[in-house]
C-alpha cells in the first residue's frame, strides 16, 4: 500500500533524517576528528632552512641542461641552492629558484618557477607557485590547497636529442611565437555516436597579438562534419582586451554544467547512458573580452546561429545490453539572432578539485524579432560557488544556482533539475521550467588528516555529508526577469539528503542519496568521476 505524503508524515521523514544525520556528524566527528594538529604541522614548516647535501649524484651536466630546458633566457638570473631547501608558510620569496641534490617543502608563496634536480617536491596546503614546478628525476607530491599557477611537471633525465626537442618546444612556448599543437578529440553521444577529431585549444601568439582556437572532426551515426574556428585579436596582458569571432556547425548542449564530455563519453559507451541533451548550432559569433587580472573576465557579444534537432543514432554500448538509449527531446527550431554577455570570476586554488576560493559566473541573453530572429525572449544564469576550509581535513562547500526568462523561452533552452550535479535524490530532469532555483551543500572530511591516517586505504578517503534542495516553475511568458520568483513557494521544494564516499580529490565519487518528500522511494546510488561542483 503507498503511503500518504501528509504533512504530519513529511514532518516525521524530515526529523527522522536530520536526527540520521546529527548522529553521523557526531560519531564520525570523533573518529575523524584531526590529531591536534600535528600532522598541519609537519607539512609546515615554520622557518626556512638552507642545508647543504651531498650533490655527488647529480653533476653539474644534468642541472645545467634542466635550467636550459626550463628556465630559457634566464639561468643567469636564478637563484641556485644545493641540498634540502624549505620555504615557511609565513615568508615569500621572489624570482626563480633551482634546487639540486635536495628535496625541498613549499609552504609559503613562491614568485616564479620552481626548478629541482635530484630531489622531491612538496607542496604543503598553504603554498603557493606562481611560475611552474618541475622535478627532473624527483616526484612532485600536493596537498589539497596547494596552488601552482603554471604548469606542474615530473621528467626523467631526459637524453641530448630529448632535451634539444623540449628545449625548443619550451622556447616557442616562452616566447609565443607562432606554433601550433592539435590534440585529439573522442566523444561517444546517442546524436553523433563516435565523433572523432582534432582540437586546437586556445593560444596567444605575442609577435602578431593574435589568438586562435579550433576544432573539426566527424560524427560517424550521424554522418555530419563538425568544425569550429575562432580568431581573436588582444592587447595587454594582465588586464587584456580582446576582439573575437568564430564560426561553426557543432552539436551544443545545455548540459555542460550538469556532467564533463569525458565522464558523459565513458557513461555512454559503458552503459548505454547519455546524461546531455543535444542540437545543432550553426553560425557565427561576435564578442569583445575584458580580462581584469587573472581571476575576472567581462564577455559581451553577437550571435547569428540556425538552431536545429537532432535524434538519436547510436544503440550501442558495451555493457548497455538490451537498454535503450533516453530520446533526445525535442527543441523549438529556427533562426537565433540575440546579444549576449558573461561575466566570470574565478578565485578557486583548483579548477576540478578546489578547497578554497570563490567562483561567480553570471550568463544573460536576449532576443528578439526585430533582430531578424524568429525567437523572443531573456534568459539569464546565476551560478555561485564558495569552497571554505573550516578545519584542518575539513571543508564546507556551498552552489547556488539560479535561472529566470522572459518571453517564449525555447524548449532548449529551459531549466531542469534532477539526478546528477543536482538533485541525486531524485530521477534525471525529473522536473523542468522557465524558472530555477537549486542549492547544493556539502561537508567533506578527509580521513588521511584525522586518526584514521595510518590505515593504509582509509587514508585516501574523503567522507562527505550532503544537503541539496531545488525547483522548477513555469510563469507566464509577460512575466519579466524582475518578477521571476514571485511565484515562488517554499512547499514546493524538493530535498534530499545523503553520503558519498570519494578519493582524496573529492572527484571520484560513489553517491547514497534519498528523497525527502516521501518516504517509500529507494535510496539512491550514483558513481561519478568528477565533483557535482
Amino acid at each position: 500500500m503507498m503511503e500518504t505524503a501528509t504533512p504530519r508524515n513529511l514532518a516525521k521523514q524530515l526529523l527522522f533524517l536530520l536526527l540520521m544525520v546529527l548522529g553521523l556528524l557526531i560519531i564520525l566527528g570523533l573518529l575523524l576528528a584531526p590529531q591536534a594538529g600535528a600532522a598541519e604541522h609537519r607539512a609546515q614548516p615554520d622557518t626556512t632552512v638552507f642545508a647543504v647535501g651531498d650533490t655527488s649524484t647529480c653533476d653539474e651536466h644534468l642541472v645545467q641542461q634542466a635550467m636550459r630546458d626550463y628556465l630559457p633566457g634566464r639561468e643567469a638570473e636564478a637563484i641556485r641552492r644545493f641540498g634540502d631547501f624549505e620555504l615557511a608558510a609565513t615568508d615569500s620569496l621572489t624570482g626563480d629558484v633551482v634546487v639540486a641534490g635536495g628535496d625541498v617543502v613549499i609552504a609559503g608563496k613562491l614568485q616564479g618557477t620552481l626548478l629541482v634536480v635530484c630531489g622531491n617536491i612538496t607542496l604543503t596546503s598553504t603554498a603557493q607557485v606562481t611560475g611552474d614546478v618541475v622535478a627532473v628525476a624527483g616526484r612532485v607530491k600536493r596537498f589539497a590547497g596547494s596552488r601552482i599557477d603554471g604548469d606542474q611537471i615530473e621528467a626523467s633525465p631526459p637524453a641530448q636529442r630529448e632535451s634539444k626537442r623540449e628545449r625548443l618546444r619550451e622556447w616557442n612556448r616562452r616566447h609565443r611565437r607562432f606554433t601550433t599543437s592539435v590534440d585529439m578529440e573522442l566523444r561517444y553521444t546517442r546524436v553523433d555516436g563516435l565523433y572523432l577529431g582534432g582540437l586546437l585549444p586556445r593560444k596567444y601568439y605575442g609577435a602578431a597579438n593574435v589568438g586562435m582556437f579550433g576544432s573539426a572532426g566527424y560524427g560517424f551515426k550521424a554522418r555530419r562534419w563538425q568544425y569550429q574556428a575562432g580568431l581573436e585579436l588582444y592587447y595587454g596582458r594582465d588586464f587584456r582586451s580582446i576582439l573575437g569571432g568564430e564560426v561553426h556547425d557543432r552539436t551544443d548542449s545545455e548540459d555542460e554544467w550538469i556532467i564533463p564530455a569525458e565522464e558523459n563519453t565513458l557513461a555512454a559507451l559503458l552503459i548505454k547512458e547519455d546524461f546531455r541533451d543535444y542540437y545543432r548550432r550553426r553560425g557565427f559569433n561576435l564578442y569583445a573580452r575584458q580580462h581584469f587580472g587573472e581571476d575576472i573576465k567581462l564577455t559581451a557579444g553577437y550571435r547569428r546561429d540556425d538552431l536545429l534537432p537532432l535524434e538519436n543514432r547510436a544503440v550501442w554500448s558495451l555493457f548497455g545490453g538490451d537498454k535503450r538509449f533516453r530520446p533526445n527531446p525535442a527543441i523549438v527550431p529556427g533562426r537565433l539572432v540575440s546579444y549576449f554577455s558573461e561575466f566570470n570570476w574565478d578565485g578557486r586554488d583548483h579548477q576540478r578539485a578546489p578547497r578554497r576560493g570563490w567562483f561567480v559566473q553570471l550568463m544573460t541573453e536576449f532576443s528578439r524579432p526585430s533582430l531578424d530572429s524568429d525567437y523572443d525572449f531573456d534568459r539569464v544564469i546565476l551560478d555561485l560557488r564558495s569552497y571554505l576550509p573550516t578545519a584542518y581535513g575539513r571543508n564546507l562547500d556551498l552552489r547556488l544556482r539560479a535561472g529566470s526568462s522572459r518571453g517564449e523561452l525555447p524548449a532548449q533552452f529551459l531549466f531542469d533539475l534532477g539526478g546528477l550535479s543536482s538533485l541525486p535524490g531524485y530521477r534525471f530532469k525529473e522536473f523542468t521550467g522557465n524558472r530555477m532555483l537549486l542549492a547544493n551543500l556539502e561537508y567533506r572530511m578527509n580521513a588521511g588528516r584525522s586518526r584514521l591516517h595510518d590505515l593504509p586505504i582509509v587514508s585516501e578517503l574523503n567522507l562527505i555529508l550532503f544537503v541539496d534542495s531545488g525547483m522548477t516553475w513555469f510563469a507566464g511568458s509577460g512575466s519579466s526577469l524582475a518578477d521571476a520568483f514571485d511565484d515562488l513557494t517554499w512547499n514546493r521544494l524538493k530535498t534530499d539528503v545523503g553520503v558519498a564516499i570519494t578519493d582524496n580529490d573529492g572527484r571520484v565519487r560513489l553517491h547514497f542519496a534519498k528523497r525527502t518528500d516521501r518516504g517509500y522511494d529507494d535510496l539512491v546510488v550514483t558513481f561519478r568521476l568528477n565533483r557535482n561542483f
